[in-house]
């Protein structure tokens, strides 16, 4: 859980280095029919998860607390508590984030410590531009926040082998990461618009992009399914909000159902049926001021 809350911040948090600060819009904010951003500026300092999973067939508790550090008000670098995972942004003159690197240390069945480094956006775009529209699409788009996108997934050769279907839901109040987000420069509340299709209809390109993928509103609900298939990954969100509206906790459920192998001792052959994992959890979020 704690991969997947961050690996989407971190995604948010680069989605505007493709669009530079001369990108033109209309419709930002209020006058766009979407949710402003929280009136009082605070940005997120220290997120806590607890979870449960039943994986292996008896409850995995854990608990993991990740925490941000900003210089100068920019965000520099989001890491856990364990030492297990850590992101660290890098920006250009502008002030706007070039590129983040991301550390995973993973214990290996050696007893020895597996590190991966990775470079989210110059690995992730390489050298030549990426069709970002190869990614997949954005199908509806409800009040700011898309509510139903397609996604792809591809072999070697460069073909479609997969077809994904995401529906999401949100809340009414405004997303919390946004001023967060905001310090790496990849955001800018003028540039927000309510929806931008551009001239390729859905595709995730430029600022359509930036504006489709930046939700204005908590998400509350995300199934991600492959289609023609049973297979699915679903959860829930449900927050608590200060009075200046901020959650400042939230419980949550994944339903993970995916076809699973089994050696079946008694007939001796390998038997496929599908299975439903089930992680339960909450977090606390707390922010500050800077300065």
């Amino acid at each position: 859980m704690k991969k997947i809350i961050y690996s989407a911040l971190v995604a948010l948090a680069f989605v505007g280095v493709s669009c530079s600060s001369d990108d033109n819009s209309s419709n930002g904010g209020e006058n766009g029919g979407v949710t402003p951003p929280n009136k009082k500026i605070l940005v997120i300092d220290k997120i806590n998860i607890n979870s449960t999973d039943n994986y292996d067939g008896k409850p995995d508790y854990q608990t993991s607390i990740f925490l941000f550090k900003y210089e100068n008000k920019k965000l520099i670098t989001m890491e856990s508590e364990e030492n297990d995972l850590f992101y660290k942004f890098s920006y250009d003159d502008k002030g706007i984030v070039k590129d983040i690197e991301s550390t995973e240390i993973e214990d290996t069945y050696e007893g020895e410590k597996k590190v991966t480094k990775k470079h989210i956006v110059s690995d992730f775009l390489g050298v030549t531009p990426f069709n970002l529209g190869k990614i997949g699409k954005v199908n509806q788009m409800d009040k700011g926040n898309a509510v139903d996108m397609t996604f792809y997934s591809y072999d070697e050769t460069d073909k479609v082998i997969g077809e994904y279907k995401s529906t999401m839901r949100y809340d009414t109040q405004p997303f919390a990461a946004f001023h967060t987000l905001n310090t790496t420069g990849a955001v800018d509340l003028s540039k927000k618009t309510q929806v931008d299709f551009g001239v390729n209809a859905g595709a995730f390109n430029g600022v359509d992009y930036l504006n489709k993928l930046l939700p204005v509103n908590n998400p509350t609900y995300l199934k991600h399914a492959l289609v023609g298939s049973e297979e699915y990954v679903e959860t829930t969100i449900a927050y608590k909000y200060d009075k200046d509206n901020y959650p400042t906790s939230f419980e949550y459920t994944i339903i993970d159902h995916v076809y699973e192998d089994d050696w079946n001792p008694i007939t001796h052959k390998v038997e496929y049926k599908w299975v439903s994992y089930t992680i339960k959890g909450n977090a606390t979020i707390t922010y500050k001021e800077l300065k």
